[in-house]
């Protein structure tokens, strides 16, 4: 898609504008794929929770299913973040600045496996959310916008 004319401050507001829809776009990506792990690691829980090996049955079941109602959330707030509705990014910024300290507790125990992880992608989303404009007010474009 060629850039539309109308000079070199156009033109760089052009490149920012794609710029970020590009970071909002991979902010999204990265949150559902942590969804998608929510829902799985829930899943898991559920179903290990019917093992024979299963100390408390009642909290393994309880644990799984809070994963997989996390995870769907996770999911509505990123189709909500995308749709730029204001209200989405509280929550998605509680949920990621959550995310550390449960990091540094794995990193602590030398689970660098999942610690990294946990704190390269609530780190990434947040910066990502952030080069995106997410942060910022929405603008009305017109007298029909009533999005935010």
């Amino acid at each position: 898609m060629p850039a539309p004319a109308g000079g070199p401050q156009h033109d760089n507001a052009w490149r920012a504008a794609r710029r970020a829809v590009h970071a909002l776009r991979a902010a999204a990506v990265l949150l559902a794929a942590e969804g998608l792990l929510l829902v799985c690691l829930g899943v898991f829980l559920v179903v290990r929770g019917f093992g024979a090996d299963t100390d408390d049955r009642g909290r393994a079941e309880l644990g799984g299913l809070f994963a997989v109602v996390a995870g769907v959330v996770l999911w509505l707030l990123t189709w909500a973040l995308l749709a730029r509705r204001q209200w989405a990014r509280s929550p998605l910024v509680v949920v990621q600045i959550l995310c550390i300290p449960v990091a540094v507790g794995l990193l602590q125990a030398h689970r660098y496996g999942e610690g990294i992880p946990l704190v390269a992608v609530p780190v990434g989303v947040l910066v990502l959310i952030g080069v995106s404009g997410a942060y910022r007010p929405h603008q009305p474009t017109g007298p029909g916008d009533s999005s935010g």
